[in-house]
């Protein structure tokens, strides 16, 4: 049987490669990002040793990340003065671990974030999907934004093996301050939150074509969708994942 599969595959990789595709993987991807990052990263090769967690909120995604990947360091970034202390007193003490009280978007400099009671849903926009399905009404802040390239280039961080972005429906503005380090192939995985598959009038953000139109022209290709669903005032918010991979040149 294990011959026979390897037949089957090279065919396939056979015709694929007359198409100028790539076959990444014969097995299954979609359960948990991590484990989908590893796997590639070990078939290609690619070190993961520098992993940013945009929208750290109060560090349970940058724990997982630390547990994860043993070896990596992670920059977390929580623009939120109070969670950002959450995150420091839950995770600061790691020495792999650096704290980053800011927000990674298009601009530099002081802009209104608007804070609700659920510290996860907290924006840099008050039309985030989230506000706008369930018509919420938060508290606006200012806080401090910088660029992705800006910050790179101001602490010379040469690449990011695993960009992991949880903006609240500004996943596609931290990606626009990326293209400095996108276009160098800086940046190996991607992995963005989405609500929708197309843009919706009246809601800023929340869309993944857009993010996909964006990392296509710098050589990404998708890898795969995960589920998760927030659970307010008895309705289900649907809440997903969606890993991009930059594969090796050939």
């Amino acid at each position: 049987m294990g011959f026979f599969r390897s037949q089957v595959v090279g065919s396939i990789k056979w015709v694929l490669d007359r198409q100028g595709l790539v076959l990444v993987s014969t097995s299954r991807f979609g359960s948990y990002p991590f484990a989908d990052v590893k796997r590639l990263a070990a078939e290609w090769k690619y070190p993961v040793s520098t992993i940013f967690d945009v929208g750290a909120n109060e560090g349970e995604s940058t724990q997982e990340a630390l547990q994860k990947f043993p070896k990596a360091r992670v920059l977390g970034f929580e623009p939120h003065p109070a969670t950002f202390a959450k995150l420091i007193t839950k995770v600061g003490r790691n020495s792999r671990f650096q704290g980053f009280n800011v927000a990674l978007g298009t601009d530099v400099g002081e802009v209104e974030m608007i804070e609700y009671d659920d510290s996860t849903t907290n924006s840099l926009t008050p039309n985030n999907p989230y506000s706008t399905r369930f018509k919420t009404r938060g508290r606006s802040i200012r806080v401090q934004e910088t660029t992705l390239d800006t910050f790179c280039s101001e602490h010379s961080i040469d690449n990011i093996d695993l960009l992991k972005i949880e903006a609240e429906g500004l996943d596609l503005a931290v990606l626009q301050g990326t293209s400095v380090m996108l276009q160098k192939r800086a940046v190996k995985f991607v992995l963005v939150e989405f609500n929708y598959l197309l843009p919706r009038d009246g809601v800023s953000g929340g869309a993944l074509m857009p993010c996909e139109d964006l990392l296509g022209p710098f050589g990404f290709r998708f890898v795969a969708t995960y589920n998760d669903y927030i659970s307010t005032g008895g309705e289900m918010f649907p809440v997903f994942k969606a890993l991009f991979c930059l594969p090796p040149r050939r």
